[in-house]
């Protein structure tokens, strides 16, 4: 049996690891960031990511997992690896 590998990456920056949450569920994979809501006087026409809570999901193929998560810098990157069966696989003769 091989592996392939993919990455997500998504740039948080504004994000603290604790205010990040990746996990998987009936087949998908979710990545939610939640910021607490400061209170101000300010009214913006518009948040930015780095300012606003988000949920983002992905269908997974049954033979996909989650291998890592790691969040450096402001970067989440998340590996996902793909089971290829023996069957499969590419078979060099020559």
């Amino acid at each position: 049996v091989s592996t392939t590998e993919s990455l997500i990456e998504i740039a948080l920056v504004g994000f603290k690891e604790k205010e990040v949450n990746v996990y998987t569920q009936d087949g998908k994979l979710f990545i939610e960031g939640q910021k607490e809501d400061k209170e101000t006087e300010t009214n913006y026409l518009h948040k930015g990511l780095a300012q606003r809570s988000f949920t983002r999901a992905w269908t997974l193929s049954d033979d996909t997992e989650v291998r890592s998560v790691t969040f450096e810098d402001g970067l989440l990157t998340v590996a996902l690896g793909r089971i290829v069966p023996t069957h499969h696989q590419r078979k060099d003769w020559f």
